[in-house]
This record gives structure tokens, sequence and C-alpha cells, in this order.
């Protein structure tokens, strides 16, 4: 009974295993054809053994992905770039201001005719010809024994001059030269095919260039910007791109957060009924009840107790002060016909034969214009 369900499993799992199979063999991944040169491809026209290597040597090996410009300042430090392409007289210029405050530079260019430090000549016979050269070395420069040899893959050769110094050559020329540049120094190579994963631990090529990395600097910089992997610089250029997009999206999270949340980013609606119990419509309601009925002298004793109210606010005087004690207090504060006006419109209104229109309105102008000169006060 139990043989038909394993049979089943069986089946499904094997027929698993072969959509897989048949899926990675029909669409296998390629690896991305990347430039030579580059201190972070493992290809065999990559340099990255060389800089692995490095790594264990030096205290800090890092890309450099800007322009040659924006070198770090500072002292002890080294510059690799290896076969760099379109570099331009700013560069050079920039690279050659930075060596002379006292860093060093190692540049491997097999066509190195558009650096002014060094002259290089032509030279005859085949650049290709896949054969090996026997190299001599000055004396020092590497505790290598024996005859050491390499593929030479250049036309060019190094003139030597009386202020570059010769490190190792071949029969034809000079293959390698330093020349001393203020505090600091350029070392130029013309094989920088020996720097490659897959021909540098071919024939003597190790042991030519390893020594040009004996020295400790206190950070070594390889030169990507003129292998096509250059950014810009800027405010976000500093940060791990990992930490820029984490926090653009923390901060539309938080704009979604905000927008659920109903908050308002334009002015709040009044409703009406608020305005019509105590906005300007319920002021004028009011007028117009107190003028239907005639309370003239109840609206100016309502008056007058607001301007009590307000002395007593701004300058303490006492709600049941007399119009001449409020004339003192106006002295130094007001002007003589301002404290006279004060005064008057302090007066009890008359109680008997009523108050015209015309004083009525003259009254509450007056009062009008006091109030507003003490809210400013």
């Amino acid at each position: 009974m139990t043989k038909g369900p394993n049979k089943l499993y069986a089946g499904l799992a094997l027929s698993i295993v072969l959509f897989l199979g048949l899926g990675y063999w029909l669409v296998k991944p390629k690896l991305p054809d990347q430039p030579p040169y580059l201190s972070f491809s493992a290809d065999v026209d990559g340099t990255k053994a060389w800089k692995e290597l490095l790594g264990t040597k030096q205290t800090a090996v890092k890309e450099w992905r800007l322009d040659w410009k924006y070198l770090p300042s500072g002292r002890s430090m080294l510059l690799v770039a290896i076969q760099p392409s379109a570099v331009t007289k700013s560069d050079r210029e920039q690279l050659l201001k930075w060596v002379q405050a006292g860093n060093d530079a190692i540049l491997f260019d097999r066509d190195p005719e558009r650096w002014t430090t060094w002259e290089v000549i032509p030279v005859e016979g085949s650049a290709k010809d896949n054969s090996l050269s026997t190299i001599r070395v000055q004396p020092g420069y590497t505790p290598a024994e024996g005859t050491l040899t390499g593929r030479v893959d250049t036309r060019y050769r190094i003139m030597p001059d009386d202020g570059g110094q010769v490190l190792f050559e071949d029969d034809r020329g000079v293959l390698a030269s330093r020349v001393q540049e203020g505090a600091g120094s350029i070392t130029v190579v013309l094989t920088p095919e020996w720097m490659q994963n897959g021909t540098i631990d071919e024939a003597s090529h190790f042991e030519l260039v390893w020594p040009l990395f004996a020295k400790s600097w206190d950070a070594v910089w390889v030169d990507e910007t003129h292998h096509g992997f250059g950014t810009k610089p800027g405010l976000l250029a500093v940060y791990p791109a990992w930490l820029v997009l984490a926090s653009v999206q923390l901060g539309l999270a938080l704009l979604l957060w905000i927008w659920l949340r109903g908050k308002r980013f334009g002015p709040v609606h009044t409703p009406r009924a608020w305005t019509v119990r105590r906005g300007d419509e319920g002021v004028h309601a009011v007028a117009a009840w107190y003028e239907r009925l005639g309370y003239r002298h109840e609206a100016l004793a309502q008056q007058q107790l607001f301007l009590r109210q307000l002395l007593h606010q701004r300058w303490g005087l006492s709600p049941s002060a007399s119009p001449s004690q409020a004339a003192e207090s106006a002295h130094g504060r007001m002007s003589e016909a301002q404290a006279a006006q004060l005064a008057r419109l302090l007066e009890p209104p008359p109680a008997s034969g009523g108050v015209s229109a015309k004083a009525f309105v003259q009254r509450t102008r007056e009062m009008g214009e006091m109030i507003a000169y003490l809210e400013k006060e």
C-alpha cells in the first residue's frame, strides 16, 4: 500500500532535478566581459591577484574612482595606475603636484609618449613575438637570484638621463625608471601585462614587479577612474550605496506614514457656524438688536466697561477709578489732548433724555480709537 506514494514522490523529485538541470544548461549564466587591468577582476586579464597580495603587506589598499584633482591631501601615500586611458594634461599636472607634496606614483603604461616626465623612443623589432627577454636589474633591486626573464609587449624604451634611476632593462633599452619629484617620486614601467592574473606568475614577472611595492605607505590607491569606473564627487558620494538606498526608502516610508495619518499641508477650513456665532456676523447681529431696541445707553456702558478693563490690563488702573484718576495715570503715556479725551470717555453717559444717534456715533468712534491705541501699547 505504501509503494505507490513512494514512487510518486521519487518521480516528482526526479522531474524537479531534470527541470532545474535542463534550465541551467539552456540558460547558463555568463560572467560579464570586463575591461583588462581591473583590480577587482578575477579574469586572466585582471589584476586582482596582485591587489589581494598587496593588501596583506600594506596598511590600506583601496580603489580610486575620482579625478586625480581630488587625491587626498597628505604624505606617504601611493597611487598605482595600470595602463590608464584618457589621461588628460590636467590629470598629469594634478598628479605631479600630489607627488611633489610627498607621495609616490607607479604607472604601468606600454605607450607613455603623453608623459613628459620621461623621454621615450621607439625601438626596432616586433613587440609581440611572444619570446622571453633577458632582464637586467639594478644592483640591490630584487633579492631574486639567477637570470630574470620576461615577455616584453611594447615597442618603446625609456631614454636614461641624469635625473632618472634605472630599475631594470632588457637588451633593447630601459623598461622601468624612477624620477624624484619634490618630496615624492614617480615610477614608470613599460610592461603592464606583467600585472595580470594570467601572466604575473610566468617567467620572472612577479620577481620584477613586486620590489616596486616593498616600501610601506599609509594608504595605497589603485586607479580605476581611467578604466571607465570613475564617479562624480558630491555629498552622497562619501556614503555607501546601501546606506543611501536605505535612507531614501526610509524617507518615502515616512512621507507615506504622514499622509496616512491625515497630516494637513494647507489652510484649515473654518466652519461657517463658528463665524456666525463668534465672527463679524454675530457682532453685526448684536449691533442691529441694540439699534432696534434703542439700547444706545447700554451699548455705551458696555464700551466704557471694556475700556476700563483694558486700562486695568495695560496700566493696572482700578476698574472703579474716577475719570480724573485715569487722566493722571495717562500723563507721560499720552498727550494732554488724549488724556482729556480719556477722562471724558470715562464719564458716565447721560441716564435721562436718551442719547442721540449723532452723539452715539461720535462717542463710539472716539471709544474705538482709544481702545485701538491702548491695544497697541
